[in-house]
């Protein structure tokens, strides 16, 4: 006859309860994101509106293409870091995919910087020369 495991804090009448119990658990411990967080996030998610409303820009506007991807960059950075903290289930597929997208961004605008900076760098260069 096989031996029964003795959980001391959980009253389990099937292993189905034993696995939700885990399951919240887990839960628990993981718990939601702090509030400084939130807050942050939305204040990012603000900056972010006023950014592209802003006439100032790390990449120009008048530049095609780039000087609009930089603020649509932001823009969904922003929003993406909102959804990921405001969600409740932290470690569901779809937080932990914003997660990845939203660091992404974060690496695809801070290259857009980079390469427009070398470009004006090269330009300037040639001009004065």
């Amino acid at each position: 006859m096989p031996q029964e495991k003795v959980y001391d804090d959980v009253e389990v009448h099937n292993v189905n309860d034993l696995h939700q119990t885990k399951r919240d658990v887990k839960v628990e411990e993981q718990g939601e994101s702090p509030v400084i967080w939130k807050a942050l996030s939305v204040v990012i998610a603000m900056a972010a509106v006023i950014y592209d409303l802003s006439p100032i820009d790390v990449v120009p506007d008048a530049i095609p293409i780039f000087g609009w991807l930089d603020d649509v960059g932001f823009t969904l950075m922003a929003a993406l870091n909102a959804y990921q903290l405001f969600s409740k289930d932290q470690s569901a597929l779809h937080v932990r995919l914003a997660k990845y997208v939203k660091w992404m961004m974060v690496a695809l605008i801070i290259l857009a910087g980079v390469a427009v900076g070398g470009l004006l760098t090269a330009i300037i260069a040639l001009v004065t020369r």
